[in-house]
């Protein structure tokens, strides 16, 4: 008894043991526990806690300073990571419009990279009077909204060009509107002008400029206060920055003008703004582009006028010169009229022309370039065209522009062919199938005075321009020469005029430029011609009258009564004959009608049911006494119509007022 009374009394000691030790434990918590009385005690036991935080010390700060280290070298756009690791990736994991829209995100917010290097001498250059520090541009198409201004300019360009703009915000094609052909490292696109609009794109620009100012008016605000009377003769310039500074109380855009600072808010870059027209506009209304200029010319460098995207109905005829030397003039009228200080007294405009041009035509967009008084032509938009020995196959038929190294041959061909018209006083910018040194400098020789790129900044990622330059100048340095030198070299030049001696003509220089050039003119406004009828008809639902053959409906036994008596009364013979006159299986002509009314219907725009009540009308025609009779060839009558009515008239005594039962009949018809 007493061994099994002691049982629950063991029990409750041990409980009250366990709950003492476990809350010894939880005040002594980094305190080892007492080991078993049989368990040899080791020292090690111990430094394990020790070296675990350790090691994951170690790891953490590891990871930071891989980390720090890895960030600091891919915000170096020369890093490999770009080109070798995200790019492929990209191209991998999503679609060419997602990954241009991820890009631009990247460079909006300043985590893009940034090229490290600095540019060689032999790349500096002038364009409109204004210093470039190297000649590699970002085309036009991928930043379409001027979100990512300076983030283009950190990865090395000396020109970005944004937009298409268009005055009214248009959302573009439907999607998918981008194809990459990766074996040709090309793309084909069909985003037709989407656009956040005029008004938009504005005011993300006048925020750009506000910002910077007001970074400059607080830095001026410093140098006010340090600017005192001793130090007004030992630097009057100093003075007069701070006086300047002191007359802007507020953030003014105008301040930009009295410094002489472009648009571009970087020194020797240009910021160029591309206008496009709305899909709603008339086809040669030029309202677009001077909205633009007036609105968007106070925020840029330079403006282009797009004519040449494919990707917009009825643009591309603008390039017509005698469209395009009008809408020239008015948009340089508009130009004129912005006015933004002495140092920009005129803003440089441009045209960009496609590369799927005649000759001919390239020496009319010259001429018109010239007369209208632009300064600059940019050679050149996408080809509509699907060059030979493309390799990539599953989008090549896919509608929309071309661009990328297939679309190269044709830029550079039309490029020289406009510098050798202008004789290299308009200034040029080559675009098309860029994509390494080389390619510049071949431009370059064909007259382009700078260049630009896009599609192959998608294929080979940031570090692309920092990579042109350097291949660049040292392909100039080993010529010994520089890019400004090197511009048009590779152009021909015109041969001097010299009569023909075999012919005996002094024809004038050009004359058979002229020529072709009026010839493909006259075949130009014939084809808007066709165009303009084309719709007019399709709006106004004009119908052409003709002739054509008809079946009859073996049930309309009136009708086929009728037509029997004509046929009697113009030929003696029944049409249908009277044997099968009155069944389902009658047998079908061809038409109802005699051929020779067909064609005297045709000829005369006539429907079979008025061409055959002439001709029974000239038939069966009585005279009336006292009129005289029409004048009548010998042998048979012939009727008005062109038909020949036989002399004998003895079966239109069997006709009773055939006028009057054919109308009666035939107005019931659709013929």
């Amino acid at each position: 008894m007493r061994a099994v009374s002691a049982s629950p009394l063991r029990r409750a000691a041990l409980a009250r043991l366990s709950l003492a030790g476990a809350r010894r434990g939880l005040s002594n918590e980094a305190r080892p526990g007492p080991l078993p009385s049989n368990a040899p005690w080791s020292p090690r036991a111990r430094k394990v806690p020790f070296a675990r935080r350790t090691t994951a010390r170690v790891l953490t700060l590891a990871a930071l300073v891989g980390g720090a280290a890895f960030g600091v070298y891919c915000m170096d756009s020369r890093a490999g990571v770009h080109r070798y690791v995200f790019a492929p990736l990209l191209q991998l994991c999503t679609d060419p419009e997602t990954a241009s829209k991820l890009g631009i995100k990247v460079l909006e917010h300043g985590l893009g990279p940034r090229d490290c290097g600095v540019d060689d001498e032999v790349l500096r250059t002038e364009l409109f009077g204004r210093a470039l520090t190297n000649p590699i541009g970002m085309a036009a198409g991928f930043d379409k909204q001027a979100e990512a201004i300076d983030g283009l300019f950190d990865l090395g360009f000396g020109l970005v060009e944004v937009g298409s703009v268009t005055p009214e915000p248009q959302p573009g094609n439907p999607q998918p509107r981008a194809f990459r052909l990766p074996l040709d490292a090309a793309l084909i696109n069909r985003y037709g002008f989407n656009s956040d609009g005029m008004q938009v794109v504005r005011e993300r620009l006048h925020l750009r400029l506000e910002s910077w100012v007001q970074r400059v008016l607080a830095a001026g605000r410093a140098l006010v206060c340090d600017v005192g009377v001793a130090n007004a003769n030992a630097d009057p310039t100093q003075l007069a920055r701070a006086q300047l500074f002191a007359t802007y109380p507020g953030a003014d855009t105008r301040l930009l003008d009295e410094f002489g600072v472009p648009r571009s808010l970087k020194e020797d870059r240009l910021l160029a703004i591309n206008l496009g027209k709305n899909k709603t506009s008339r086809e040669e209304s030029v309202a677009d582009y001077v909205e633009g200029v007036k609105h968007l010319g106070p925020y840029a460098d330079m403006i282009v006028v797009n004519v040449s995207s494919p990707n917009t109905p009825g643009l591309r005829r603008l390039q017509r010169r005698s469209v395009l030397e009008g809408l020239l003039r008015d948009v340089a009228r508009a130009r004129d009229g912005v006015v933004s200080g002495a140092e920009r007294a005129k803003l440089p405009l441009l045209v960009k022309v496609s590369p799927d041009l005649t000759d001919a035509e390239l020496h009319d967009i010259s001429d018109a370039a010239e007369n209208s008084g632009i300064d600059g032509i940019i050679v050149s938009n996408t080809t509509v065209t699907r060059p030979a020995g493309l390799l990539s196959h599953q989008y090549v038929n896919e509608v929309g522009g071309l661009s990328g190294p297939p679309v190269k041959p044709l830029a550079l061909h039309a490029l020289s062919v406009i510098y050798a018209r202008s004789r290299g006083q308009i200034p040029l910018i080559g675009c098309g199938g860029i994509a390494s040194g080389a390619d510049a400098l071949e431009f370059a020789k064909a007259g382009a005075s700078a260049v630009q790129l896009y599609t192959a900044l998608g294929y080979q990622g940031p570090g692309l321009p920092r990579r042109i330059k350097d291949e660049l100048a040292s392909l100039l340095r080993a010529e010994g020469t520089t890019w400004r030198q090197v511009v048009g070299t590779a152009v021909p030049r015109g041969d001097a005029y010299a009569p023909d001696p075999a012919k005996g003509l002094g024809l004038f220089p050009g004359a058979q430029d002229a020529f072709d050039r009026s010839v493909v003119s006259l075949r130009t406004e014939l084809e808007h011609l066709r165009n303009s009828y084309q719709r007019t008809e399709s709006q106004h639902d004009v119908v052409q009258r003709r002739a054509v053959p008809f079946q009859v409906d073996p049930r309309d036994t009136a009708y086929i009564e009728l037509l029997d008596s004509v046929h009697r009364v113009l030929d003696h013979t029944p049409h249908f004959q009277d044997h099968g006159v009155h069944k389902l299986g009658l047998p079908q002509p061809a038409s109802s009608v005699p051929e020779n009314l067909l064609a005297t219907a045709s000829e005369h725009n006539l429907t079979q049911g008025e061409v055959l009540h002439r001709a029974v009308h000239d038939a069966t025609h009585v005279p009336v006494p006292g009129q005289e009779p029409p004048a009548r060839a010998s042998g048979d009558a012939a009727t008005a119509s062109g038909l020949r009515a036989p002399a004998d008239r003895s079966g239109a005594a069997r006709l009773a007022a055939p006028d009057a039962l054919f109308r009666d009949v035939d107005r019931r018809r659709v013929i």
